[in-house]
């Protein structure tokens, strides 16, 4: 599935970011959404593919979606760690962009979706920016990160209702872990992790969907489950 790549720059000169637009299926697109960490999704989950069978069988509502790269491993540890100038620019400047490119598209009630470190940042976005996005996939997200501080500042981020999918394998056990190239530091396991903010978000009042899958922090279970989560987060799909 051939997306068409362009670049993305701040309206305060700080990023200019390499994106992967893919248009909708047919028919007037519904939503945005924004992927982060863009090249595992195109290169490695063949989520265009996935994402056009969805709206074309009905699955989800037709969509404008755009994949934004990472750049490099020093790059996402300091863009996707709760970074609110890099928040700020997802949030205003890419959805401006891409709103654009389709003025029919409304302003709010958008998705976001990142694997590890970018379903970190998915997550602070969607609580951070809820006049934007209400609708979040996070695969594996790095909720270790600064000794939970996400999950300790849920209480300090905007009121809102949002719709959460969770994933997180059962063999994400690692601590005491210096991640490349920064020397980023685990010393909470990613499953602990994830399982204390899906408590937290839903003592908030989100809806939360928490998939413990049996595996690692890998590419091939965050593919497998993309169809049903997305249909979950924005169709009629019902998920126990």
């Amino acid at each position: 599935m051939n997306t068409g790549e362009h670049i993305v720059e701040s309206s305060s000169g700080k990023y200019s970011r390499r994106v992967w637009l893919l248009n909708a299926a047919s028919g007037i697109p519904e939503r945005i959404g924004v992927f982060l960490d863009g090249e595992y999704y195109v290169n490695k989950m063949d989520a265009p593919a996935t994402l056009i069978s969805l709206q074309e069988s009905g699955a989800i509502p037709p969509m404008l979606c755009v994949f934004v790269s990472h750049v490099n491993g020093e790059a996402r540890h300091f863009d996707l760690t709760c970074n609110p100038e890099y928040s700020d620019f997802i949030a205003t400047d890419v959805v401006r962009w891409l709103r654009e490119r389709n003025s029919a598209i409304p302003a709010q009630h958008h998705f976001i979706a990142g694997p590890s470190l970018g379903g970190l940042a998915a997550a602070y976005l969607a609580l951070s920016r809820p006049e934007v996005f209400s609708y979040c996939l996070s695969h594996s997200g790095s909720f270790w990160w600064k000794d939970e501080w996400l999950v300790d500042n849920l209480g300090q981020m905007p009121a809102s209702k949002n719709k959460f999918w969770l994933s997180v394998g059962d063999k994400e056990i690692e601590t005491g872990v210096s991640h490349p190239p920064t020397g980023m530091r685990q010393d909470v396991t990613q499953v602990a992790a994830c399982g204390r903010l899906a408590t937290g978000l839903m003592a908030k009042g989100h809806a939360v969907h928490y998939d413990l899958y049996h595996g690692g922090h890998e590419i091939k279970p965050w593919k497998d489950e993309l169809p049903m989560a997305l249909s979950w987060l924005l169709g009629k799909t019902s998920v126990s």
